[in-house]
């Protein structure tokens, strides 16, 4: 402790008060999530098949609340609980149902999400330079006799050059005047019109982010939504390779989204048309080799080969698993079957194409299935083998039970849920509807048992504070600043949905910046009212303060530990000072100065926010 006193002198008063304030919750989260995060050795026990002690009712809707939608907003808690749990997971499974109009005028702020792929890279690429003609050499009869002298121009070329206007133009080709218009004034030799410099590439990616944490905020659809989230992390792209940048805004519109909690096998087949994913993992460039002879200026060679990384992360990372009982030569059986898949111009239209010159047209082994269709149906065929096999369903069962009970869950559920997917052809609302009424789901156990990753964190904080945000790169970026920048994964395994991807001292100490910044709004487009937060009464007395913040953020539900760090800032010299005056907030463009003389306020909410309950889903 000593240490961590001597680290704070260094720093301005104020300045030390801060770094006191963030060690403190770090003491406050170590407890509950030290064996994970500091010692990383020792895994959380698995979940046990018998352990089905069921949670009380007001816990049975804050735990739906917080598996099913990135966070309960004020007033959720009471619309689920008077609806029942039972149908408010049955709304969710129907999210055609629900009306998202006034998301998608907040979406009308990002261009670029409507835009098509060809117009995005006519808009945002950058420029490529013009090539550079070799010059044609003069044939030698053309050559002068003096080498010094100019070969003959033509008589026009001698004569003075004619300015170029549109008074050349013959008179019915003149603009034409109304009535209301005035002559135009004489102007230069117009010069052609310089094409409009491209716009920031960064933009596309950025929009992307900022659509993703948006919806997730602002939409009815949560469980929709968390599933898009789901799934683009599954069939996870790096969206800085090269000039994938422009092929993604596509795979989240039109591959992912129109799928999302449909058919997998209508999924998996999106996504292998996708010119992203086939940008991404190379199998734009793989076909079969196609040798050529020696001619008389280029020896004799191969053009094109396969190339088996869409193949291979098919069968470990998009369906099977690595465990999944496939083998290398089934691996290399797929790349051919999807040869000839490729990309239209990827640099300037970016749409999928099938070559046909490009295709091994031979007869392939796919797991035993003999494949013969030819064209475009190999691989058609190859998806169909792998959408229906035991092995995907197992697979994907695991990593939903994974996403939605615990990070180890019980082989009973997952067993179950596989056996959904297969009986109704892989549909994903039913596998969902397997976990989310399995008497697993609502254990003892599975209460707060998953840590929220850094997206996850934010939209709920968000949420729960009911802010009020453009969701500017400022706010997107302390996803990034927490470890996990949206569709910036490079290797394409996605991100781990396990607690300890996320629990490094540094990360900690991000949460507890973010929600320090996002408590005292100094989160640029950001805004938290926290006298709206207490309703149209907000109360003067800090402990009725600290309660009523308690109830809205954490449903009331603390430990000892947390209680008593709440009781202690509601008890503190500022509270003291405060009491009797009404609560009102604070802006980002008074840098976080509470016009109310509340800090304690802000203290509270950090704390509530930063607190491990809330971290915990």
């Amino acid at each position: 402790m000593n240490t961590a006193i001597n680290c704070l002198r260094p720093f301005s008063q104020r300045g030390q008060r801060r770094a006191a304030w963030l060690f403190s919750l770090l003491l406050l989260v170590q407890p509950l999530l030290g064996p994970v995060a500091f010692s990383q050795t020792k895994k959380p026990p698995r979940q046990k098949a018998n352990d089905k002690s069921e949670l009380s009712n007001d816990r049975r809707v804050a735990h739906v609340l917080s598996r099913l939608t990135f966070g309960a907003r004020p007033g959720d808690f009471e619309k689920v609980k008077a609806m029942g749990v039972e149908a408010f997971i049955a709304q969710q499974l129907d999210p055609d149902a629900l009306d998202d109009a006034a998301l998608q005028t907040k979406l009308a702020r990002l261009p670029t999400l409507n835009m098509a792929t060809p117009v995005l890279i006519e808009q945002y690429a950058p420029p490529k330079p013009a090539p550079v003609p070799s010059p044609t050499p003069m044939p030698a009869d053309k050559m002068p006799a003096d080498p010094k002298a100019q070969p003959n121009k033509p008589e026009a070329d001698k004569m003075p050059a004619l300015a170029s206007s549109d008074s050349t133009k013959a008179p019915e080709a003149m603009p034409k005047l109304t009535e209301n218009s005035q002559s135009p004034a004489a102007s230069p030799t117009p010069t052609s019109k310089p094409a409009p410099p491209p716009k920031n590439p960064q933009v596309v990616v950025s929009e992307l982010q900022r659509a993703a944490l948006m919806r997730a905020v602002y939409s009815d659809r949560q469980l929709y939504e968390m599933m898009v989230t789901f799934w683009e992390n599954h069939f996870s792209i790096f969206a800085n390779k090269d000039d994938e940048r422009y092929l993604l805004t596509s795979f989240d519109r039109d591959t992912i989204r129109p799928f999302a909690m449909g058919r997998f096998r209508d999924l998996l087949g999106a996504t292998a048309h996708s010119p992203a994913m086939l940008f991404y993992l190379d199998n734009w460039r793989s076909s079969v080799a196609r040798p050529y002879p020696a001619t008389k200026t280029k020896p004799a060679g191969v053009d094109g080969g396969l190339n088996e990384n869409y193949a291979r992360e098919l069968l470990e990372l998009h369906t099977m698993g690595v465990d999944g009982g496939y083998t290398q030569q089934d691996v290399q059986e797929v790349a051919r079957c999807f040869s000839g898949w490729t990309i239209q111009k990827p640099n300037e239209q970016g749409l999928f194409l099938y070559r046909p010159g490009f295709h091994d047209k031979g007869e392939k082994t796919v797991l035993g299935h003999k494949i013969s269709a030819g064209g475009l149906g190999d691989g058609e065929r190859v998806l169909d083998i792998l959408a229906a096999h035991p092995a995907t369903a197992h697979f994907l069962a695991g990593k939903l039970a994974r996403r939605f009970i615990s990070d180890d869950p019980p082989a009973a559920v997952v067993d179950r849920a596989a056996a959904a997917f297969l009986k109704t052809d892989g549909s994903i609302r039913e596998t969902l509807r397997a976990i989310l009424t399995s008497p697993e789901f609502f254990a003892q156990t599975t209460y707060r048992a998953k840590l929220r990753s850094p997206f996850e964190y934010v939209a709920a904080a968000l949420r729960t504070l009911n802010a009020e945000t453009d969701i500017d790169t400022a706010l997107t970026d302390w996803s990034r600043r927490m470890g996990q920048p949206l569709f910036l994964r490079v290797t394409p395994d996605g991100y781990s949905d396990r607690a300890e991807q996320w629990l490094s001292a540094g990360a900690l100490l991000e949460r507890f910046n973010f929600a320090s910044a996002l408590a005292a709004n100094k989160i640029k487009g950001t805004n938290v009212d926290a006298a709206a937060l207490l309703k149209d009464d907000p109360p003067s007395n800090p402990q009725e303060v600290a309660d009523r913040l308690t109830v809205l953020v954490l449903a009331g539900d603390v430990t000892q530990q947390t209680r008593s760090a709440i009781e202690k800032i509601a008890k503190s010299e500022s509270a003291k000072t405060s009491a009797g005056t009404p609560v009102t907030g604070v802006s980002y463009l008074s840098e976080g100065k509470n016009s109310s003389g509340s800090p304690y306020v802000t203290q509270l909410i950090t704390l509530l926010i930063g607190s491990p309950e809330f971290q915990r889903r």
